[in-house]
């Protein structure tokens, strides 16, 4: 008799996939653990940017959420020299409050403090973590380096992100004193290359500063001249002259882009990944909180319909992620004629640079390609 304890699903990470996959699981009565090797609530290096589609997967309104929220309207973007303010749309949360809330909003059974270091798969078919919790199905919601992405798929052949980043309590009256726009409107800093960006967000009291490029190795350099930048070269910016020398403590982290390929290895053998463990950040603008709770929902309807098998299709056909797919799509096309031509992008028309701002600013607001309906069919 096995007396080790035995659950339907165990899932590994509290974050924002793992949080709104257990709370689906909860409600349909399935017995849920899960494990995080953090105490919540817990420092997360992030933005804590999301669109508005996320209030109708997570099945709540902005109003029902209780921490700080910011919406905004406006986004601030500087490009190549010429600063653009551009209709736009999304909100931002302080990661510390939002992930604690969904955690706690689950009810489920949270075990926190615990780093897996052993899975296996005992006669049964069941999956048995650090031989001290079993269940049929296994979840990995652990993020970039997550230990069931780690130990049971394969790695990605695609290269890191690079982030250096920060979130710091400053001065309120010097906050609103500097800052480009409203509270809550973004600063965004497009690099050069369009080979990622920087960004400058105040919340309130807090701001949230940091750089992220699509090569890690690049991000150093990035980050130097972004912060140039936002301190004003010392006697301007949009950063408080108190609250710079937080910058000196920035801290780095790496996570991996939406690549259709990563949709092949979401589940086997009834294990699934979700969120970041999947590597499902939106190819262009980076937002990752949306496809975390997402795939998490995606996933926890499977299992508790009786159908885990379909979690792959559902992820794949889904609408957000049927434009993710389109527009990876599009950037491997674009490489690939720019390596195969030589090619090097260096833009200078002023008409151009806006329309590259305006098409960033679209997608930063996390609204559908227009035509992607169509595009879908067609590539099916």
């Amino acid at each position: 008799m096995n007396t080790i304890p035995t659950y339907d699903a165990l899932i590994v990470g509290g974050g924002p996939a793992g949080s709104t996959c257990a709370s689906i699981l909860v409600r349909c009565g399935m017995d849920t653990l899960l494990l995080d090797r953090a105490n919540f609530p817990r420092v997360k290096l992030c933005a804590g940017w999301f669109s508005e589609p996320i209030w109708d997967i997570l099945g709540i309104s902005p109003k029902e959420y209780t921490c700080g929220l910011w919406e905004w309207n406006k986004v601030h973007i500087n490009f190549r020299g010429r600063k653009y303010t551009i209709k736009s749309h999304g909100y931002f949360v302080r990661r510390y409050e939002f992930d604690n809330f969904l955690l706690k909003r689950s009810n489920v059974q949270t075990i926190e403090g615990h780093s897996v270091r052993q899975i296996e798969r005992d006669s049964e078919g069941y999956w048995v973590i650090d031989n001290q919790f079993r269940a049929r199905y296994l979840i990995g919601a652990g993020g970039s380096h997550c230990p069931v992405a780690r130990s049971l798929f394969p790695k990605p052949e695609n290269l890191q992100c690079g982030t250096q980043e920060r979130e710091f309590k400053g001065d309120l009256e010097e906050i609103v004193a500097c800052r480009s726009g409203e509270d809550g409107e973004p600063e965004i800093l497009m690099h050069d290359d369009m080979k990622g960006y920087s960004w400058n967000v105040p919340k309130g009291h807090w701001l949230n500063v940091g750089t992220g490029t699509k090569v890690a190795r690049e991000v150093l350099p990035a980050w130097h001249k972004a912060r140039a930048f936002f301190e004003g070269n010392g006697t301007s910016g949009t950063i408080p002259i108190a609250s710079r020398p937080m910058l000196d403590k920035m801290k780095g982290h790496g996570y991996i882009c939406f690549n259709t390929d990563h949709l092949k290895s979401c589940q086997a053998n009834n294990v699934f990944l979700i969120g970041d463990a999947l590597g499902l950040a939106q190819p262009m603008t980076g937002e990752g909180i949306l496809p975390a709770v997402l795939s998490g929902k995606l996933c926890a309807t499977a299992i508790a319909d009786g159908v885990p098998e379909t979690y792959a299709k559902k992820l794949r056909t889904h609408p957000i992620i049927s434009d993710y797919r389109i527009m990876h799509a599009i950037q491997t096309k674009t490489k690939k004629i720019s390596k195969e031509r030589g090619l090097e992008i260096k833009v200078k028309s002023r008409l151009l640079n806006k329309l590259i701002v305006t098409v960033f600013a679209y997608l930063f607001s996390g609204k559908r390609i227009p035509g992607s309906r169509i595009i879908a069919k067609m590539r099916k």
